[in-house]
């Protein structure tokens, strides 16, 4: 017999969590690329205009893999988080270099450890499960 005094599912709670966040993220970026683009003097960047789909694909990746995948571990969490900030981390920098009339290689790096953050949190799925249980199937969750 397991008492509970929990009546959420942590794993929708989370899911739930994660949807409102990257929603949030995506249109901060989308709202605030605009108004920087407004006011820089009719220059343009593809970074800045297009910064708000790295988290918006972020996200959605990470719902259809938290769907897919049942109890992803926090460690995945936050590789995946940390992929996602980098990268737009890296958009972000070479859009206000952009917009600036200059130009810039130095976001590279920033695409290189978005990459290993991303490839980690792949190779986390493996191998670190959430501590969750379903109890109906018995297994981890």
């Amino acid at each position: 017999m397991t008492l509970s005094t929990s009546v959420t599912n942590p794993i929708k709670q989370r899911l739930k969590k994660t949807i409102l966040w990257y929603t949030l993220i995506t249109a901060f970026f989308f709202v605030g690329s605009r108004i920087y683009e407004h006011f820089s003097f009719g220059e343009t960047s593809a970074f800045m205009h297009y910064l708000f789909l790295i988290p918006l694909i972020g996200g959605t990746l990470l719902v259809a893999l938290q769907l897919v995948v049942k109890g992803l571990s926090r460690l995945t969490l936050n590789l995946w988080n940390s992929a996602v900030a980098t990268a737009t981390a890296g958009a972000l920098y070479r859009g206000i270099v952009k917009l600036s009339g200059r130009s810039t290689t130095l976001d590279q790096p920033y695409y290189y450890v978005a990459g290993i953050f991303l490839a980690l949190a792949l190779i986390s799925i493996f191998f670190v499960r959430s501590v969750w249980v379903n109890e109906k199937a018995g297994m981890t969750t």
